[in-house]
């Protein structure tokens, strides 16, 4: 995913940024690059556009919450990691792959 700039026309209104899929498509847009709304709009995009909950706990298979920190909502719940550091809990073969993609 990336995140997109809209700029806004009127001064009035802040810039909207969106969390975007790798073809460009989003959904759903938050006022500030913080940690939380990135977060937050880059599962709504996972969820709205391509109907599937980001990301999965890989214990309990479930999606996590929209906080700075990933959480996991099977059972009490349990934090999975900081958002950035979401490479991290995937298996190895996963992780692998994703830095040749990134690189």
């Amino acid at each position: 995913m990336r995140l997109m700039c809209t700029p806004s026309d009127d001064e009035d209104i802040p810039d909207q940024f969106h969390a975007a899929l790798p073809d460009d498509r989003w959904h759903g847009s938050v006022q500030g690059p913080d940690a939380d709304g990135v977060a937050e709009a880059a599962q709504e995009t996972v969820r709205a556009v391509l109907w599937q909950v980001w990301p999965v706990c890989p214990e309990h298979r479930t999606g996590a919450n929209e906080r700075a920190v990933w959480w996991c909502r099977a059972g009490d719940g349990h934090e999975l990691c900081e958002v950035g550091e979401l490479a991290q809990t995937l298996p190895g073969r996963q992780r692998r792959e994703g830095r040749r993609r990134e690189g």
